[in-house]
C-alpha cells in the first residue's frame, strides 16, 4: 500500500506543474456592441489584412514607435505595438459605417481589448490606409498604414 501511495504521489508531482502552467490566454473576448446610433454597420473587406504604421501627421515613424493593425474581415483582429522595448498584442473588435447624411468619409470604430475605443474616419490611397480622428483636446491626428504581409 505504501508503494502504491508513493507512486501516486510521484505521478501527481510530475503532472502538477504541467497543469499549473496551462495557459488561460485563449479565453474568449467579446468586444461591446457598436457605438450608439450606428445602425447600419458592416465589415469593410478592403481593410482585411495586416497594416503597419508608416507615418503620423505626415512624419515618418521609426520602427520602435510603430504599431500594426490586423483586420480579419469579420469584425475582429489584433493591435500590436511596442512598449518600453517590448512587443505587445491585444485583440480588437471593429465596425465600419458608410458615409451618411452629408458626411463624406467612411468611419471605423475600433474597440481594443485593453485600451479605450476610438472612432475614426478612414480612406485608402493606393496601398496606404489612412485613419483620422479628433483627440479629446481637439487636435486632428492622421495616421498612415501600409499593407504588409507579416507582423513581428
Amino acid at each position: 500500500m505504501k508503494r502504491f501511495l508513493k507512486k501516486m504521489l510521484v505521478t501527481v508531482m510530475l503532472f502538477l506543474p504541467a497543469l499549473l502552467m496551462t495557459s488561460c490566454g485563449d479565453t474568449i473576448w467579446t468586444p461591446g456592441p457598436p457605438p450608439i446610433g450606428w445602425d447600419d454597420t458592416f465589415y469593410d473587406s478592403t481593410l482585411t489584412g495586416r497594416w503597419e504604421l508608416i507615418s503620423a501627421d505626415g512624419m515618418p515613424v521609426d520602427y520602435t514607435s510603430t504599431n500594426w493593425m490586423e483586420f480579419d474581415g469579420y469584425g475582429r483582429g489584433y493591435y500590436t505595438y511596442w512598449n518600453n522595448g517590448r512587443l505587445y498584442s491585444e485583440r480588437l473588435g471593429y465596425w465600419c459605417e458608410a458615409p451618411y447624411m452629408g458626411y463624406s468619409s467612411y468611419q471605423i470604430n475600433i474597440q481594443y481589448e485593453y485600451s479605450s475605443p476610438v472612432t475614426m474616419d478612414y480612406w485608402f490611397s493606393g496601398n496606404v490606409l489612412y485613419f483620422r480622428w479628433l483627440t479629446g483636446s481637439g487636435r486632428i491626428v492622421t495616421y498612415a498604414y501600409q499593407r504588409v504581409y507579416t507582423i513581428p
